[in-house]
């Protein structure tokens, strides 16, 4: 079969490799999309939790090629997408419900193969019928679940004002998300002019670019800060100012990732005397079910977010363009005509 292949630090190409065999307890599945995500620069770049050679790809749908002699609720094409997240459910953090730092952790597209190739496996338990969600949408569940986690953390007050750092395709869903939640203001920063056109067709109350005025212009917006401030950026200086415009007894969310071992500044004083909470949120952690669920039902309809539909074949030039951000909106790669 045909991969993306990252053979090591900056060296993609596509390759011929096997077909991968499903153990007993696993699914093969034909993969009909799959999604680029920002971690994907990250393992391409070296700058995450990956081992090299692999096969990235870890937001995707597709139909079950074959079963394992243990598969007990999956059959032979059934319509599916998967959680990349594999836990061992016997660590510590498995049995207190917290699989996302699971001790034994294997994630799909980083530290085992992924979904940019034409097969791939999972664990059953990973795996979630999709019926007849259309695969795109479906292989956009994954980034959708990791939405999902952080906003299970928090409410988001009826008629609040909440402020989004970054208009990628994260931080349009968690705006559509904050908008089907209660927020009454949703106002939404980026440094590219054509995400914020996209967040306004999609909602957003407010769009501001991030230039050197940006925190004077947001004062002016809300005054006495935002409810919620959301990161999703990754970039330690937004966190930094995120925090200075949370409105007292508001919440901060750290979202985006930002570098391992970048640091920030924050007077501990005024977390306290205004009364702030900060929570992180990493991944998806048993949300993919309930993603699924919103786009079945028609809740979220992520289609509009979607950039470019390319073949496995068009995949490294735009996984290239993408890492160097020439791209906007989501960019899928379909494997079904």
């Amino acid at each position: 079969m045909k991969a993306l292949y990252i053979e090591k630090e900056n060296t993609v190409y596509l390759k011929d490799v096997e077909v991968p065999q499903p153990q007993p307890d696993e699914l093969l599945i034909k993969v009909a999309a799959s999604g680029f995500c920002g971690s994907d620069i990250h393992i391409l770049k070296g700058g995450h939790v990956q081992k090299y050679p692999v096969i990235p790809g870890h937001e995707f749908s597709g139909v079950v090629e074959a079963v394992g002699s243990k598969v007990m609720n999956f059959k032979v094409g059934d319509r599916v997408s998967a959680d990349p997240n594999v836990f061992c459910e016997n660590c510590d953090a498995c049995k207190s419900n917290h699989q996302i730092h699971c001790k034994n952790l294997s994630v799909l597209g980083s530290l085992r193969d992924g979904a940019f190739a034409e097969y791939v496996t999972v664990p059953e338990r990973c795996a979630f019928h999709i019926g007849d969600l259309d695969f795109i949408q479906a292989s956009m569940a994954e980034p959708l679940g990791c939405v999902i986690n952080s906003h299970n953390k928090y409410e988001i007050p009826i008629g609040s004002t909440v402020l989004i750092m970054g208009a990628g395709t994260i931080g349009l869903m968690q705006m559509m998300l904050s908008k089907k939640r209660g927020a009454a203001r949703v106002v939404m920063t980026d440094i590219k002019e054509t995400q914020l056109e996209k967040a306004k067709e999609l909602g957003a109350d407010f769009t501001v670019k991030s230039e050197a005025d940006v925190e004077q212009k947001l004062r002016r917006i809300a005054p006495e800060g935002f409810d919620i401030v959301i990161d999703a950026t990754g970039v330690p200086k937004c966190v930094e100012m995120g925090i200075r415009l949370v409105k007292y007894a508001g919440k901060m969310i750290v979202f985006g990732a930002c570098p391992v071992g970048s640091q920030i500044t924050v007077d501990p004083f005024d977390i306290y005397f205004r009364d702030l909470q900060i929570i992180g949120s990493y991944a998806l952690e048993k949300t993919l079910g309930q993603a699924i669920a919103m786009l079945q039902s028609g809740a979220l309809d992520l289609r509009p977010l979607v950039g470019q539909v390319v073949s496995l074949e068009e995949s490294v030039q735009v996984f290239r363009d993408f890492a160097d951000g020439k791209t906007s909106n989501k960019l899928i790669v379909s494997f079904f005509d």
